[in-house]
Order: structure tokens, then sequence, then C-alpha cells
């Protein structure tokens, strides 16, 4: 179960997470001509090196079309669901409200861990990517430095760390 803080940071998380997804993940799977706000796009390809972005390998397309029709309805669906169990912890003590809160709290969770099963492993696979054949997507490809890799993995890591932490709620 999720500690009050954590409950609060992932409901931001989630919060966080919903334009993250619209305005930059979705820069994967959406034209550019069509994208709210491209140049944060290309001004994180060239500051990060971020080949994927830069790629789009169809790989990444499917994740990405999977996070937009699956997972930011969830995100909405989780705020929700956290406001909830908030509500049903400050209400009256009794046995039914203790009850409802922990059907709650035990339905929220086992979406949350799968969700963070997903996420994390998306993720993983795309630092595993990084980690193998990272290029420079700019000038003339070249093999990314050790030093640029670990700084793009580390661009990665917490969208890997923060869902997998979820894994174990």
């Amino acid at each position: 179960m999720l500690s009050p803080f954590e409950q609060s940071f992932y409901y931001y998380y989630f919060l966080v997470h919903i334009p993250v997804a619209i305005f930059i993940d979705s820069s994967v799977v959406v034209p550019e001509r069509y994208q709210l706000i491209p140049k944060l796009v290309q001004w994180h390809i060239k500051q990060n090196n971020d080949f994927l972005l830069y790629e789009k390998p169809t790989w990444l397309r499917w994740f990405v079309i999977f996070e937009l029709a699956v997972q930011v309805p969830a995100f909405f669906w989780f705020v929700t669901k956290f406001k909830q169990l908030w509500s049903l912890q400050d209400k009256d003590e009794g046995k039914e409200s203790k009850a409802a809160y922990h059907k709650c709290s035990k339905n929220l969770n086992k979406w949350l861990r799968l969700y963070g099963l997903k996420a994390s492993l998306t993720t993983l696979i795309c630092m595993i990517v990084i980690w193998q054949r990272a290029y420079y997507p700019f000038g003339d490809f070249a093999e990314m430095s050790m030093q640029d890799k670990l700084k793009l993995i580390s661009v990665y890591s917490t969208t890997f760390l923060t869902p997998l932490r979820l894994c174990f709620v």
C-alpha cells in the first residue's frame, strides 16, 4: 500500500504526465505540422541527443499509441480514484466506510501495479536500446559517447523508476 506521501506524489505524477504524454510523447505518432509545441520536442532532441524521438522507430510508435489510447485515460482514472480514496479516508470511521476504503484501495493498487509493470518495462526497453546503439541524431550520426548515453538514460530513468515502484504496492 502507498503511504499518504506516495499517494500525493503519484496523484501529481499522473496530473503532470497527462500533458507530457499529449504534448511530448505524442510527437512520435503525430506529424510535426499538427503538434502543438514542436519546438519543445526539437529542443529536447537536441539538448539530450534523443535519437529515439528523432528516429521514431515502429516499436516506439506502438508504445506511444498504447500510451495515448490506454494510459492517458488511465491517468485520469487514477487521479479520480486517489481523490475518491481520500474522501473515503476522511469519512466516518464506521465499518461500511472502512470496507469501502479497503475495496477502493485494493482496486486502485491492482491497476497501479499493472500500469507500473507496463510503463517501467517499455521504458526499460528504451534504455536498453540507448545503451546498445545510441547515436547523435544530427550531423554525421556518430556513435554516442558514454557520457551522453548515460545522460540520455538518466532522462529516461525517471519514467522507469517511478512506475517501477508501483509494481510493489
